[in-house]
């Protein structure tokens, strides 16, 4: 149980950033790769590859922007329009944020929802990438995966809160 917690704790800690380290080093090894030997190699065994790093590269970036709007989600680094709760009395700026993070919930979900159709449709007529030959519903798994886990950090940023609103103003420019 107490290797379970441990996991856990890890997870809440680092998952996003252990995808964006992955995912960027994965983005940085493909299109160096390509560039090298677009202009220092001629083998075609090298040459013949550099299509499949590339396509490698493009869906490590895609699923590097999901990964880090989730991250930027955990550590409440969206950006935030707040100057016109200035106007609203002291005692209802702690939820100022509230109504705005309802409607992004709301989008989240409705993503995923929308992502699990996408994926489900993706098994049921399988599709694969063209170079890599990658079942595309892997490639569109990271959709609901990071939506769900965006979801989530935005459920615990609020839990977390020690007053119970989910964006700190000590980080806003004034």
């Amino acid at each position: 149980m107490k290797a379970l917690a441990y996991v856990l704790h890890l997870a809440d800690r680092y998952l996003e950033q252990t995808f964006m380290v992955v995912l960027t080093s994965i983005l940085i090894i493909c299109l160096t790769y390509s560039t090298f030997v677009r202009y220092f190699v001629t083998n075609p065994l090298f040459t013949s590859l550099t299509h499949k790093a590339e396509e490698l590269a493009v869906f490590a970036f895609i699923w590097l922007l999901y990964w880090g709007a989730a991250f930027a989600t955990k550590e409440k680094a969206h950006f935030r329009i707040h100057a016109q709760f200035a106007l609203l009395p002291e005692s209802w700026r702690r939820w100022q944020h509230l109504p705005g993070d309802l409607l992004w919930l709301a989008f989240n979900l409705f993503i995923v929802w929308q992502g699990t159709i996408l994926v489900r449709s993706a098994i049921v007529t399988p599709e694969n990438s063209l170079s890599l030959e990658i079942p595309m519903a892997i490639i569109y798994s990271a959709i609901p995966a990071t939506f769900v886990v965006t979801a989530f950090r935005m459920i615990q940023n609020y839990l977390r809160a020690d007053d119970g609103a989910a964006q700190s103003d000590s980080n806003v420019m004034q």
